[in-house]
């Protein structure tokens, strides 16, 4: 039931991603979805196409990647729009294990993060703190989010019935982004 659920604001988060690239110069931005039937995707997806529609940019499906949320999705993303030779400034993947296979995929071919391809990813799990550059993501604000299920449950289990809870999620901007070339 939606709600004895908790949200994360994905349309925000896919918004924001996309308009810091946008705000940077960017007008060539690679989404990397993850997975077109996953509703987290398709909110990230959404805020997406705002943020470029905002901005003037025209919709393009051909800088729109099918992924999995996993690191392999991403490498094989970045390595099929590079082998069809689809040019792009920037890339936002729907999460930070894609960005992070993405970010491998471009080091293999030589490609630097931001000198060359800006790259966000969504989640900023700890790792990505140490990434080479450490990654531009959106921050889900994971504590509160498991402190407000934590209520939810117990309020479950007293027979309370609190209402739905949507969270905000944060741009965090870090050294893989910069302005377009």
């Amino acid at each position: 039931l939606e709600a004895q659920c908790i949200f994360l604001n994905n349309v925000q988060g896919g918004l924001e991603a996309t308009a810091h690239l946008t705000a940077l110069g960017h007008r060539r931005i690679v989404f990397v979805t993850g997975g077109n039937n996953h509703p987290d995707s398709t909110e990230r997806f959404l805020g997406y196409c705002t943020a470029l529609d905002t901005a003037g940019i025209p919709f393009d499906p051909q800088l729109v990647v099918e992924g999995d949320f996993n690191e392999q999705s991403g490498l094989m993303a970045v390595d099929a729009l590079l082998s069809q030779g689809v040019r792009f400034t920037a890339l936002f993947a729907a999460n930070d294990q894609m960005a992070c296979g993405a970010r491998l995929a471009l080091y293999r071919r030589g490609i630097r993060v931001p000198d060359d391809i800006s790259l966000i990813g969504f989640d900023d799990l700890k790792h990505v703190l140490y990434a080479i550059p450490p990654l531009t993501t959106v921050r889900q604000p994971m504590l509160e989010m498991g402190q407000s299920a934590a209520r939810l449950a117990l309020n479950l289990l007293e027979g309370k019935h609190p209402p739905q809870s949507t969270f905000l999620p944060t741009l965090v901007v870090r050294e893989s982004t910069a302005m377009a070339r």
